[in-house]
C-alpha cells in the first residue's frame, strides 16, 4: 500500500519539444499567410509587380535565392516559396513545384550533413562559442537524431542541424530515415496553403 505507483508521462519531454516546434511553425505559417493576405488587398497588381516583379517574375533568380537560403541554414521561410509557386505557376503545377521545392532542400541538407562529416573531427566547431552554433551544439546533444526529425518537420534550421548532425557523427542511414520527414513537411505545409488560398 504504501508503495508510490509513478505513473509515465503520456507524453515524454521528447514528444512535448516535437509538438512545440511544430506549434511553433503553424504560428509562422500563419503569420505569412495572414502578410499575404495584407500585401495581396492592400496593393494593386501593379503595384506589387512595380515592388516585387524584377525578382517575382524570374523564377531563375528566385530558384537561386531557394537553393542558396536552404543551403545557408534556411535564412529564408521555405513558405514564402511555396506562395510564390502558388501564386505563378512559373516551375509547373503547384504540387509538382512542390516537389521540386521540397527535394532541393532534402538535397541542401544531405550536402550540408556530408560537409559536417568532413568536419567531424575539427573539435574546435563543436566547441564553438558562437550563440547560435552553441544554441543547436546543446539541443543535439539533449536529443541527438531526434533533432533531425524535429529540424525536418519545424522551423528549426534544417541545414544546420544536418551540419551538426554530420560533424556530431550521427549514423548516416539514420540521418537520411529521419529527413525524410521534410519532404513531408513541404507537402502538408503546401496543402494547408493551398486550402486557405482556394
Amino acid at each position: 500500500m504504501g508503495n508510490s505507483i509513478h505513473k509515465k508521462p503520456f507524453i515524454g519531454e521528447k514528444g512535448r519539444f516535437l509538438i512545440r516546434s511544430i506549434l511553433r511553425g503553424f504560428l509562422y505559417l500563419g503569420i505569412l499567410v495572414g502578410l499575404f493576405f495584407l500585401i495581396r488587398n492592400a496593393l494593386s497588381e501593379d503595384e506589387r509587380l512595380e515592388w516585387f516583379g524584377s525578382i517575382y517574375n524570374n523564377p531563375y533568380l528566385v530558384m537561386l535565392v531557394f537553393v542558396g537560403s536552404e543551403i545557408l541554414f534556411g535564412i529564408i521561410p521555405p513558405e514564402i516559396f511555396m506562395l510564390w509557386s502558388f501564386e505563378t505557376g512559373m516551375i509547373g503545377p503547384y504540387f509538382f513545384s512542390i516537389g521540386i521545392l521540397s527535394i532541393i532542400s532534402y538535397a541542401a541538407g544531405y550536402l550540408n550533413f556530408n560537409v559536417g562529416r568532413l568536419i567531424q573531427h575539427n573539435s574546435g566547431f563543436l566547441k564553438s562559442r558562437n550563440k547560435f552554433v552553441r544554441k543547436y551544439v546543446n539541443l543535439f546533444t539533449k536529443y541527438g537524431g531526434f533533432l533531425v526529425i524535429v529540424a525536418s518537420v519545424s522551423p528549426l534550421p534544417f541545414s544546420a542541424i544536418a551540419l551538426l548532425s554530420g560533424a556530431g557523427g550521427l549514423d548516416r542511414s539514420t540521418y537520411i530515415k529521419y529527413s525524410l520527414l521534410r519532404i513531408v513537411r513541404y507537402f502538408v505545409y503546401a496543402y494547408i496553403l493551398w486550402l486557405v488560398q482556394r
